[in-house]
C-alpha cells in the first residue's frame, strides 16, 4: 500500500480488499483508496468482492449523515434508528456510489417517511425534456438559475435524493421541498413516494 496521502494505483487497491480477512465482514476503507479510485475501479472491486464484505461510509457521507440526524430525524430514524452495529455500513456493491461526491449513499427506500429520490427516468415526457435542455443551455451561459431549475438540471445527470442536495448545495430541505411540489405542478417530474414503487429505478 502507499504512504498516506499518495494516490493509490487501482491494483494497490484491489490487493488491498483481497488481503483483508474475510472472517471479518465489516469492513473500514482507508480514506485513501475512497479518494483515489475511479468508477471503474469501484466496479471492478464491488463485483470481485460482491457479498463478502459490508463497507464502512467515507468520512464525508458520515458528516452528511451526522447533518441528516439534526436536519430530519424522522428520516434519519428510518434508514438507522435499528443499526447499531451496522451503523453507516452498507454492501460493497454501493462502492461506485459512495466514491461519487455528487451522490452518495442514496436515499431511496424510505418505510416510514415519503421518498424524494429521482433518476432522469423521472422526468417527465418530452416537453419537460426541452425545458431541461433550455435550463443547460442557461447554464453554460452562465445565466442564473432558480433552485428548482437547478434541481431538475441535477436529476438530469445523476440519481438524486433531496436531502444529498440540500447538504451538497447548503440550502434548506424545506426550500427543496417547496422546488420539488413546483417541479410536479408543472408536470416537469414524476414523484414516486413509495419506495416500492421506486425499486425499478434503482440501479447501482
Amino acid at each position: 500500500m502507499a504512504a498516506i496521502g499518495t494516490k493509490i494505483t487501482p491494483e494497490e487497491a484491489i490487493n488491498w480488499f483481497t488481503n483483508q480477512d474475510s472472517n471479518n465482514k465489516y469492513l473500514t476503507i482507508p480514506e485513501d483508496i475512497y479518494l483515489s479510485i475511479d468508477n471503474q475501479t469501484a466496479h471492478q472491486i464491488a463485483e470481485l468482492f460482491n457479498g463478502k464484505f459490508l463497507i464502512k461510509f467515507p468520512e464525508r457521507e458520515i458528516k452528511f449523515f451526522e447533518w441528516l440526524k439534526k436536519e430530519d430525524i424522522s428520516v434519519w430514524n428510518d434508514l438507522w434508528a435499528n443499526s447499531e452495529e451496522d451503523l453507516y455500513f452498507a454492501s460493497i456493491s454501493f462502492l461506485p456510489v459512495l466514491i461519487d461526491k455528487s451522490i452518495g449513499f442514496p436515499i431511496c427506500d424510505l418505510l416510514d417517511n415519503d421518498n424524494y429520490f429521482f433518476t432522469p427516468e423521472h422526468i417527465d415526457g418530452a416537453e419537460a425534456k426541452m425545458f431541461v435542455d433550455s435550463i443547460m443551455e442557461r447554464f453554460m451561459r452562465r445565466d442564473s438559475l432558480t433552485l428548482g431549475q437547478s434541481l431538475l438540471l441535477n436529476i438530469s445527470a445523476m440519481p438524486t435524493d433531496i436531502w444529498h442536495f440540500a447538504y451538497n448545495n447548503n440550502v434548506a430541505l424545506e426550500k427543496v421541498k417547496l422546488a420539488v411540489q413546483e417541479l410536479i405542478d408543472e408536470n416537469l417530474i414524476l414523484h414516486l413516494t413509495e419506495a416500492e414503487h421506486l425499486a425499478g429505478f434503482i440501479k447501482f
